[in-house]
């Protein structure tokens, strides 16, 4: 497990037994929705005895489940992100400018932030027309698939951007995602340059998607997109059609916070 750095006192102010119960939140997923005592001890290297005690203190507390001796989520995990967001200025000013966005330009819009080498996605609008939206609100896709990611990498220092990617193998989420160091590296001097980023069916096979950044206090810290099928748009209509009210959303997104957001508000 990575131990959160400590500010003060060094090992003495780390609590060992919180790190072991957020490891063991962490550990299931989509992959994992539920598993055994030895299958949760494996996946965040405890021992059993010390994957069995956390398991048991969060079952009491009403976060995990056991059934059949296998262990799941329950939906009191849901307010640990929903403390999050509600925490966020960002997103209870964004909703509003999502979905007057969504609505003017008839397409799906998000706004995702960077988490180690994931995007997570922590506002969504989905046009009407969309009877199953393919994204929710606290999905985390690999930065390198997403324009969000890509913008968001790209915009940060090269030796940071470059570390970020070593952290896990670049897979391909569609066969069109970009999974070559090199190619990521040339991509993200032309997204710089360019000021966006643009995504062709690499996070969802017929769905293309442009995202431009979203500033607080002369940071970027966030990122707001538009997706839109493949048979709606080319990259030459996205970036007519799409890129100029996704400018527009953004630069009033950032005279909201400028307005409303006390300095260092989304420092990391």
């Amino acid at each position: 497990m990575a131990r959160p750095k400590s500010t003060k006192g060094g090992k003495r102010e780390y609590i060992q037994g919180l790190a072991k119960g957020l490891a063991v939140i962490e550990a299931f997923g989509a992959q994992a929705p539920s598993m055994t005592l030895t299958e949760v001890a494996s996946r965040t290297k405890l021992s059993p005895a010390s994957a069995r005690r956390v398991l048991l203190t969060l079952e009491e507390l009403g976060y995990v489940k056991a059934q059949d001796q296998r262990f799941g989520l329950q939906p009191r995990t849901l307010q640990l992100g929903y403390a999050y967001l509600s925490s966020l200025q960002l997103t209870g000013l964004a909703q509003p400018l999502l979905s007057q966005l969504t609505g003017e330009v008839d397409e799906s819009s998000s706004i995702g932030v960077l988490d180690g080498n994931e995007t997570v996605f922590i506002a969504r609008a989905s046009a009407r027309r969309m009877t199953r939206d393919y994204m929710t609100v606290g999905m985390r896709y690999p930065s390198h698939a997403t324009s969000v990611g890509k913008l968001l990498l790209a915009l940060r220092p090269p030796e940071d951007a470059e570390r970020l990617l070593s952290l896990a193998p670049l897979h391909s989420l569609t066969p069109k995602t970009i999974t070559s160091r090199s190619a990521l590296l040339k991509e993200f001097r032309l997204i710089r340059e360019r000021g966006w980023a643009f995504n062709d069916q690499e996070t969802m096979v017929g769905m293309r998607s442009i995202a431009t950044p979203i500033t607080a206090d002369r940071q970027t810290v966030a990122a707001l997109t538009v997706s839109a099928p493949i048979t709606r748009y080319d990259e030459n209509g996205i970036v007519h059609h799409l890129l100029p009210p996704l400018h527009q959303a953004a630069a009033t997104l950032e005279r909201l916070l400028a307005a409303r957001s006390p300095a260092g508000a989304f420092s990391e």
